[in-house]
């Protein structure tokens, strides 16, 4: 069976720290979220996808690199790679939505937690459309050099971190409508430097 190469773990830090720095300090008055199942079920199955590709990954990178996993889709398609809500924090972007699913493959024994903290999983991947998976290939390729805290600033800098209050659910609607300009428009200029995800052929990406 084949194997995909992994990425070593970037974060060598206690994982306590990490879970401290990251989650909102007073969970009930975080945004009442929540996805119905085929979602939940295909957040779980790109959280493992993303797992695949490194030895571990401590939870502030997942919920960092699937942030940054939005905006690059939004980027390239004009529409989200998963449903889940993304506050602003502290620490960067966090969802309650992605550590729940994280909750739910460590409960189901998908997902195991290292004695570092790390979660990892001995699965090849998730599964997903060609198309999703094609995604993640791009994004970890794009983020497996970059450090969390360059994740974190990455995030900090972008319109939706700016946009948006403290623990108020960022809107991504509003991002994609007001800031993305749509693929099928940017096809009709000639963008020179024009990802292959947005040919025609792939216009509807993220619905299959």
């Amino acid at each position: 069976m084949f194997h995909r190469p992994v990425t070593p773990s970037l974060c060598p830090i206690r994982a306590e720290w990490v879970l401290y720095d990251m989650a909102p300090s007073n969970p009930s008055d975080d945004p009442q979220v929540s996805l119905d199942e085929d979602d939940q079920e295909e957040l779980k199955e790109i959280i493992v996808e993303f797992l695949s590709r490194y030895e571990g990954l401590y939870e502030k990178r997942i919920q960092k690199l699937i942030f940054y996993g939005e905006i690059y889709t939004a980027q390239k398609t004009g529409q989200r790679l998963t449903d889940a809500t993304f506050i602003p924090y502290m620490y960067g972007p966090f969802s309650e939505v992605v550590r729940q699913a994280l909750d739910d493959l460590k409960s189901e024994g998908r997902v195991q937690i290292r004695e570092d903290g790390q979660y990892a999983t001995s699965l090849d991947g998730g599964d997903l459309s060609p198309k999703k998976e094609y995604l993640i290939s791009r994004i970890h390729e794009e983020t497996r050099r970059m450090s969390t805290d360059e994740l974190v600033k990455h995030a900090k800098d972008s319109w939706l971190w700016q946009n948006f209050d403290q623990e108020e659910e960022m809107d991504f609607a509003e991002y994609i409508d007001e800031v993305i300009m749509p693929p099928e428009m940017r096809n009709r200029i000639g963008e020179p430097d024009r990802d292959p995800v947005d040919d025609p052929d792939l216009e509807n990406l993220l619905s299959s």
